[in-house]
């Protein structure tokens, strides 16, 4: 055989192998995931006024105000209800597991109408100068 004709082979052999490649896997009854069974909670995100479901996550790089190197801050996007895009929460959880209330949005504390009411997105961000800011 010669070498322009493996080189083409190559890239088809390459597909056939990664298309069995999960039905040699399942014929085995092995997987991957099935190792794993042991979960340590360490800390949870679920403030008190029950906001869940975690999205925005944005560690801090320097110590200012209450914002502390190291500490992560989270921004839970839906309320208690489980209401997807209502959550109003943002929690701090520090290296230790210690959780605190970093901020939370009150539409009638704001200066002017937030279309489409609050709810915290993935947009989470902490500025070099100590500025949080997160999507609505």
């Amino acid at each position: 055989m010669t070498r322009h004709r493996v080189l083409l082979l190559a890239p088809v052999l390459l597909v056939v192998l990664l298309a069995i490649m999960p039905l040699v896997v399942q014929a085995s009854g092995s997987s991957y995931i099935n190792r794993f069974h042991h979960n340590t909670i360490i800390v949870s995100t679920v403030p008190s006024n029950g906001d869940i479901n975690p999205y925005g996550v944005a560690v801090v790089q320097r110590s200012l105000g209450k914002l502390v190197s190291g500490d992560i801050l989270v921004s839970n996007f839906n309320n208690s209800s489980n209401l997807q895009g209502t959550g109003t929460t943002i929690v701090q959880i520090s290296p230790d597991g210690t959780r605190h209330l970093f901020a939370q949005i009150d539409a009638s504390m704001l200066p002017g109408a937030c279309p489409g009411g609050v709810g915290l997105t993935t947009a989470l961000v902490v500025l070099q100068r100590g500025w949080g800011m997160v999507g609505s």
